[in-house]
């Protein structure tokens, strides 16, 4: 499942390889999607984990930009940088690659891991870096704050000024409320069911550009969002609802708060169908857009991290070791009762 024991040792496989002996990981809501079955392109067993820090130990013949020794940040998304789709920053789909590491190959909970296409799939972290708060930080990028930049603001064609609403708290719209402060809004609704999640998007409103944006929190326990929102905006709702849940319930509040010329952005991994309400929605002359990752804004993140103008420290809420990995999902999967948010995991194995 997302042990190394009885899976090979990755080697290297393609000339644009490399191999790297993983320094740290973490797991991912999506890696829980995977071990639920909704994630069908992912069979058991499997090295799970798309995300982290490795060093390089092995490289292909091909690769230019990366050599032995260098410890690098690793994408989630492997993109060959040279198909139609890598042209058009469609990483995603990249037709030699895309969101293959720890989903249709071996991924990074584990000793070793094949990082293909590694001269356009990983950043050298600074030696200055090593084991530092900034360091740990830059795992964010791997994953969540490029997916909440780009499936969450800019597919949702966020703007100065919009009125945004968050459905769903966990570390994905976490990372997507921290990136808000990039579009200087006018209002951020954060919603949740979580009193924790809630709690720590209030201290993330005090940083990362979102000081002197307003910022309201509500609480979804009496299910009564949609109402709240309608209320604080004269019921014509938000700009841009961005669903980062992952289960029908988040689509339906997004459907129900989007304002007429509005935006909905899915970002959460369905693994059930939820209904398209048409016969309500269609004259608001709404846009919807949902999909994949690219990882076309990491070079970005990367370095608001290094410079200081973006800090997601706070979203690593619990440090582990990889010995302990199956500690580790059970209390991210009980994010609510250990007060998860992301554990960083580090190779010790």
């Amino acid at each position: 499942m997302t042990f190394d024991s009885g899976l090979p040792t990755p080697q290297i496989e393609q000339d644009t390889d490399v191999v790297v002996k993983v320094l740290k990981t973490t797991i991912c809501g999506t890696d829980l999607h995977i071990l639920s079955g909704n994630v069908l392109t992912c069979d058991a067993p499997q090295r799970l984990g798309h995300e982290g820090i490795g060093e390089v130990v092995a490289t292909g013949s091909a690769v230019k930009n990366r050599k032995v020794g260098d410890r690098i940040l690793v994408s989630c998304i492997t993109g060959c940088g040279n198909c139609p789709k890598c042209a058009k920053d469609f990483m995603g789909h990249c037709e030699d690659g895309g969101w293959v590491l720890g989903n249709t190959i071996g991924g990074m909970q584990g000793q070793y891991a094949r990082v293909p296409h590694a001269d356009h799939a990983t950043w050298v972290i600074p030696p200055e870096l090593h084991d530092t708060k900034t360091e740990d930080s830059l795992v964010m990028c791997s994953d969540i704050l490029p997916t909440g930049l780009e499936v969450g603001l800019i597919d949702g064609k966020a703007k100065e000024g919009d009125s945004i609403a968050i459905i769903g708290v966990g570390p994905v719209g976490m990372a997507t409320l921290l990136c808000c402060g990039l579009y200087k809004p006018k209002d951020i609704f954060v919603i949740d069911t979580n009193e924790h999640r809630l709690d720590v998007c209030k201290e993330l409103g005090k940083a990362n550009g979102l000081e002197n944006i307003p910022m309201h929190i509500i609480n979804n326990s009496k299910n009564d969002a949609i109402e709240q929102v309608l209320n604080m905006t004269d019921k014509q709702g938000v700009d841009l609802a961005i669903e980062a849940i992952g289960i029908p319930v988040g689509w339906y509040i997004c459907q129900d708060i989007v304002k007429a010329g509005g935006n909905i952005a899915m970002l959460g991994v369905h693994g059930k169908p939820a209904t398209i309400n048409l016969e309500r929605m269609w004259w608001r002359n709404f846009s919807f857009t949902a999909g994949l990752v690219h990882g076309y804004t990491t070079t970005r993140l990367f370095n608001m991290i290094v410079n200081g103008e973006l800090d997601p420290s706070s979203l690593i809420t619990h440090r582990m070791k990889m010995s302990d990995l199956e500690t580790a999902y059970k209390q991210f999967k009980d994010a609510g009762e250990h007060k998860a948010i992301k554990i960083l995991l580090e190779n010790d194995m």
